[in-house]
């Protein structure tokens, strides 16, 4: 069998060592992705490359390669090589195996304090009001009397609360009492008395809301509950997590998970990221081939093995009813799920399938940060204007919440450059540059969207010139005020959003990216482009200081992100995201924190063993 020993020396070169006992002098082809480009090659060629997909050629033992190099200098457990195969030049798949990553200079694991706080305040996101006395009164095994009207309520929430041993049933225990009353939107408050719990609420986040807070309190406080009063109600409307499902497919039930995790924390809406250049994975009557052909990947498939996808057909897609499902999962957990479609670039898989959508007369190449040619649709095509409006609408009638995502971001500045159609489209309609032509396109969106009663949402790029130069193009400031501004390449960028008068959504990478790696040691996952995030940055993030009342009142919230790039094996996908999205609640809660760091953290800590019975692991914070 071959073997294969991947390995960073000390000066950052990607060195892949092939021990082949077979036949020494056999061409063999080094298929893998990687999420740093390559840069050079010494001692083979690359005969293909997709993104960062790459293929190469070699009849020596050892392969160089040099990668971009990264923010922090150093590269980590995500950077080497992932999806690794061999091809014979028969072009059959040879069987051999892989040694694990590993660093000629390696950078240690960073050892985190004890835990020497005390708990002032178990519950996460820190409440609003909270006046608890010394004075306990006892919950005999941990049974609470409810209602029976309120039996259907408990039953949707079970798997969250099961694991803390609370038996809400209607014949015995602690009596708790739910009242409606004239709150704001999600408010909530409990009277804890020696015999009755009562509990105010407007709407159902609210009445949610309240019964996480009570769960927390009773992980904390174990057989007993001290007597007091907590109000309760979020400083931002839109408390959200992303999840990209174009780079890795998620079932329905990890999704359904996640979402239990963001329920327990408070937050409220689910960004789901369905296509992008290496997938399209929402099922569209309009165009079944999208799905066929565009949701699945592998050597020998149409779409290539990106990000770890190894030589075998992989990969998957949400049917029709399983959005349906997820949807009605989510809204039993007062969240709202927010469709993404990544538009007009982030399309190669999109236009491998309908290649309609480009110009076919174009004499310009463009590229994106990525790596991917020619990822971007022409909107001067009267075939586009068609697909736009079918999937707009289907999108409309699958998705019961108000508002649809259409990316926008990253558009390569060449990318319509070379378009005879183009060029005509403009002259014919008076537009004056590529980043006017990008607004007549969303106007366009916005105008379809409208017309299905859904509100359009977009990465900052949509409506403001791009502030990373990674050779992407912007807005020429004509966009619609309508549009929903998600700001991502820097908090400046959300500032200037909210002054134009966008509503926005506050999602920096340098704090809610939570592919970036915790930090420089080689025994992380992740990247870095954006920064390193470990959790007590998250939790000191201030995102509103800058802002006056004239401008603050155009944030909706914030927002995290999970790309995917790095998650090629789902055990990745845990300590990515926890702890790090539970203080995120905890800032887009209270706009900002309202305790100690040493506070929040033994909190955390009381709160990451329920976590890890509802079978969560965790990073080191």
């Amino acid at each position: 069998m071959m073997e294969i020993h991947l390995i960073f020396t000390r000066s950052n070169q990607l060195k892949i060592t092939i021990a082949n006992s077979v036949n020494q002098h056999l061409s063999l082809k080094i298929c893998f992705s990687l999420v740093y480009s390559i840069e050079s090659v010494d001692g083979g060629t690359i005969t293909k490359k997709v993104g960062r997909y790459y293929e190469i050629l070699s009849e020596k033992s050892e392969i160089f390669l040099t990668l971009q190099k990264t923010k922090i200098g150093s590269y980590n457990l995500s950077c080497g090589p992932e999806g690794l195969f061999v091809i014979d030049d028969n072009d059959k798949r040879l069987e051999c195996f892989i040694h694990p990553l590993t660093f000629e200079s390696p950078i240690p694991r960073v050892q985190y304090a004890e835990y020497k706080e005390k708990i002032l305040e178990p519950v996460i996101p820190f409440p609003f009001f909270s006046r608890l006395k010394q004075e306990f009164i006892k919950i005999i095994n941990l049974k609470f009397k409810i209602q029976p009207q309120e039996q259907d309520f408990f039953k949707n929430i079970k798997n969250i609360t099961e694991v803390s041993n609370i038996i809400f049933n209607t014949e015995r225990g602690y009596d708790i009492v739910f009242l409606k009353q004239n709150l704001e939107a999600e408010e909530y408050k409990i009277l804890i008395e020696k015999k009755l719990i009562t509990i105010n609420y407007s709407d159902y986040g609210g009445k949610l809301y309240s019964i996480i807070t009570l769960v927390q309190l009773v992980n904390f406080y174990k057989s007993e509950l001290p007597l007091g009063l907590i109000e309760d109600k979020p400083t931002l409307s839109w408390r959200g997590m992303h999840l990209d499902c174009a780079r890795q497919f998620y079932s329905i039930e990890r999704i359904k998970r996640l979402m239990d995790y963001m329920c327990f924390f408070k937050l409220n809406r689910f960004h789901w990221h369905l296509t992008d250049n290496e997938a399209w994975r929402v099922e569209l009557d309009c165009y079944p081939n999208l799905t066929n052909q565009g949701a699945f990947r592998g050597y020998n498939e149409k779409i290539p093995p990106f990000y770890g996808t190894g030589y075998n057909k992989s990969g998957g897609y949400y049917s029709r009813s399983e959005i349906a499902e997820l949807i009605e999962y989510a809204k039993q957990r007062n969240i709202e799920i927010m469709p993404e479609i990544d538009l007009p670039a982030h399309s190669w898989t999109l236009l491998e399938i309908m290649p309609e959508l480009r110009d076919t007369n174009s004499n310009v190449i463009s590229e994106d940060v990525g790596n991917y040619p020619n990822n971007t649709i022409n909107p001067a095509l009267k075939e586009t204007h068609i697909f736009l409006k079918n999937i707009l609408e289907e999108l409309s009638e699958i998705f019961s919440f108000n508002i649809i995502h259409v990316g926008v971001d990253e558009r390569p500045k060449e990318s319509w450059e070379g378009s005879p159609k183009v060029i005509k489209y403009m002259q014919d309609n008076n537009i004056s540059s590529f980043d006017e032509l990008q607004d007549v396109y969303m106007n366009n969106i916005i105008s379809i969207l409208k017309k299905s009663n859904k509100l359009t949402a977009a990465w900052n790029e949509a409506a403001l010139p791009p502030h990373n130069d990674i050779g992407s193009a912007g807005s020429s400031g004509k966009v619609d005020k309508s549009c929903i501004i998600f700001a991502w390449e820097h908090e400046d960028v959300g500032l200037m959003s909210a002054r134009k008068g966008f509503k926005t959504v506050l999602c920096p990478g340098h704090k809610t990216y939570f592919d970036m790696a915790h930090n420089k040691s080689t025994y992380e996952r992740g990247i870095c482009w954006a920064s390193t995030i470990e959790v007590k940055e998250v939790f000191e993030w201030k995102p509103l200081q800058d802002y006056n009342s004239e401008n603050v009142v155009n944030i909706l919230g914030i927002q995290g992100q999970l790309w995917s790039e790095t998650i090629t094996n789902k055990d990745y996908f845990d300590s990515m995201i926890n702890p790090r999205l539970a203080a995120l609640a905890e800032i887009a809660w209270c706009s900002e924190a309202k305790r100690s760091w040493g506070h929040f953290r033994s909190s955390l800590m009381k709160n990451m063993e329920y976590m890890t019975k509802m079978g969560w692991k965790f990073h080191g914070f």
